[in-house]
């Protein structure tokens, strides 16, 4: 059994990486203060990070964890909500570089002008993931499925600044079609 000194509730993001599970969390007792707690799984040691101390705004709770070649990245909308819409102009990636110094860098990025025009304007798009950890392609899918509709995931490139759409085929039996 291992103790944490820290008592905290976990947020429900979670991403191992290099031995270390990193997951986002609430302070207990207090005002909502989230960190992110990395356990060394060789070592079995607890570390923290407070989220408010080192960026200029909170996690939002829909943050989506990605293994960003090698590194702990934080993906997170532009409105600090969990949707990326057909209107939505850029994303942002945080990326720790050195947990010891809770050293992170920030890069926001712009999608592209074609942007609408792929997703549609009304769509409503969260952020999945990222593609392996080198390929540089996030994926994003529908935030609300419907069986009424083409079933799409969407793959942007941010090394390229593209975006592809890939219709997922095969899912008539599930829309009772």
């Amino acid at each position: 059994m291992i103790e944490c000194c820290k008592p905290h509730v976990p947020r429900g993001t979670e991403i191992c990486i290099n031995s270390v599970l990193y997951y986002t969390a609430v302070e207990k007792g207090s005002l909502m203060v989230t960190i992110v707690v990395c356990f060394d799984i060789s070592s079995e040691k607890f570390s923290f990070m407070k989220v408010m101390e080192t960026f200029d705004r909170d996690l939002p709770s829909s943050t989506t964890m990605i293994n960003y070649n090698g590194k702990l990245g934080l993906l997170m909308t532009e409105e600090s909500t969990d949707i990326v819409s057909g209107t939505s102009k850029s994303f942002e990636l945080r990326v720790l570089e050195d947990a010891g110094k809770h050293d992170w860098s920030k890069h926001v990025y712009m999608l592209p002008p074609l942007w609408k025009n792929v997703v549609g304007e009304e769509t409503k798009l969260r952020l999945l993931g990222m593609v392996g950890s080198c390929t540089n392609e996030i994926v994003f899918s529908y935030k609300y499925p419907s069986t009424f509709m083409p079933s799409y995931v969407f793959y942007y490139n941010i090394e390229r600044n593209t975006i592809i759409r890939l219709e997922i085929q095969g899912m008539e039996e599930l829309n009772g079609k």
